[in-house]
Formats: C-alpha cells, structure tokens, sequence
C-alpha cells in the first residue's frame, strides 16, 4: 500500500477512537509512517530561505526565475529526451529548489547518487556552471533491467537501450562531472577517501531503509560544516527522520525531497 494511503487509512482509524485510546494504539507503533512526522511541504522559495536565513525571498525568487528562463538548457534536454523516450522531460517539484541550493550554497564538490537519465545531474551542472566553480561526483548501478525499491516506481523503469546512466547530460556541462558506475555501498567509501570533505550530499539511489540510511551515515562525517544533506523520496522509510532526529537536526521539506544544513 502507498504511504500516503496507508497514512490516511491509519487517521481514519485514529479518528474513530477515543482520545485514550488513540494514544495507546500510538504508542505501541514500533514507528509512525513517515508521512505523519514529516514537516509540511514547503515552496521552493521558503525551503531556500529555510536553509540560508541570510538569502531574502526576493533574492530566492529571483534565482528560481533565473534557472526557469534558461530556455536553451531546457530545449537541449528536450530535444535529447524527445530522441531517446518520444516525450519531454516530466520535472519533479522540487527541481527548481535544487538549482538553488547549489547556487546559494556555492558548493566546491557535490556527491549525487542514483543518476538514471541524468536530469537531476544537468540541474547540479546547470547551477555550478554558473558558479563557475565545483565539480558533480556521480554515482549509479544502471538500470539496464528494473530495480526494485529504485525505478520501479519512476514512469520509465530502465534506461534507453543503448544509452549510459546521465546520458541526457549537456555535452557543454560534461566538465565538471565524474561518474562512478556500480553500488554506492562499494564506491562511496573510496570517493570519500579521495574527496574527504564535500559540500552538498543528494541521495536518489535505492529507496530502502537500510540502503538510504546507509547512505547518510557514510556520508554526513564527510559534509562540511553548513553543508546540505539532500535525499529524493523520503517519505519512502523513515531513514531521513530517524538519522537527522540522532544528529539532533531538523529538516525541510518540498514534496518528496528532504533538506538538510549540517
């Protein structure tokens, strides 16, 4: 069952007892679904000026128009879309947030990973090319066949034949990105030890607990001090919550990705 379906079918429930009730059937949960504990989704904008007080909404705004405008990133990766899946590229919500936080946050080393097409990547190289600094370290097991708790969920489960993960990668962006194939769990640590200190961490790989959370702990030692802890879907399992609740942080929230500044 979906989280937010299963999440309504335990408030109905919840609301047909009484109060006392309620609360005992509540407390014996081993957890809630993540949906109910999961902070309100936010705009763009204000998850922006969430996560660097110092940015004023108009500058926010500002930046979100900026990244909507640049009309010839958008048609080269239509055009390449179009080529390779006969449709335009279906953005998530939280796209524009991401273009932002790399432009706020003026990061030297971003580490992604889970890159399929490589959308998500373009947006990163997009906003540190106009930087003018950084580089994007990828990492992805390509999805030659569908992978479960990954992109069986995702409206195109496996990649174009013929294609590498991040293939919708403008070739004018390429510069500044290195992509590692294969499973995080083996290639995190040595990009660690090359790369000891990054600035924004994104997790978008394989959605379980024990892999997301994984992810974050290997991770979060290697962040630097104010730097962002990003992951896709984290209303999956409540690997984001329970990890950041244990560094005793808060965390943001645009639909389904959660933000976080260390």
């Amino acid at each position: 069952m979906p989280v937010t379906r299963r999440a309504s079918t335990i408030m109905r429930k919840l609301a047909n007892l009484s109060l006392a009730d309620a609360f005992r059937v509540v407390s014996r949960l081993p957890s809630l679904p993540p949906s109910l504990t999961a902070p309100a989704s936010l705009s763009a904008v204000d998850l922006t000026t969430l996560l660097f007080p110092e940015v004023t909404p108009s500058s926010a705004e500002a930046c979100r128009l900026e990244y909507l405008k640049d009309s010839k990133f958008f048609s080269t990766l239509n055009e390449r879309m179009l080529e390779k899946r006969r449709r335009h590229i279906i953005w998530p919500s939280w796209s524009e947030f991401l273009y932002m936080a790399v432009r706020f946050s003026k990061p030297r080393v971003v580490v992604e990973t889970g890159v399929f097409d490589g959308a998500s990547s373009a947006v990163i190289l997009r906003a540190l090319a106009e930087n003018e600094e950084g580089e994007l370290v990828s990492i992805d097991l390509p999805a030659r066949k569908i992978i479960p708790g990954s992109t069986d969920s995702m409206g195109s489960q496996t990649l174009p034949p013929d294609c590498e993960p991040g293939w919708l990668v403008p070739d004018d962006l390429r510069a500044r990105y290195r992509l590692y194939l294969g499973d995080s769990k083996e290639l995190l640590p040595k990009i660690f030890a090359e790369r000891p200190r990054i600035d924004i961490f994104f997790h978008d790989s394989l959605h379980t607990f024990e892999h997301m959370y994984f992810e974050y702990k290997t991770a979060w030692p290697h962040l630097s001090e104010g730097g962002l802890l990003l992951s896709d879907d984290v209303l999956w399992s409540e690997a984001f919550h329970k990890f950041l609740k244990q560094q005793g942080k808060g965390y943001g929230r645009l639909d389904r990705l959660g933000a976080a500044r260390k």
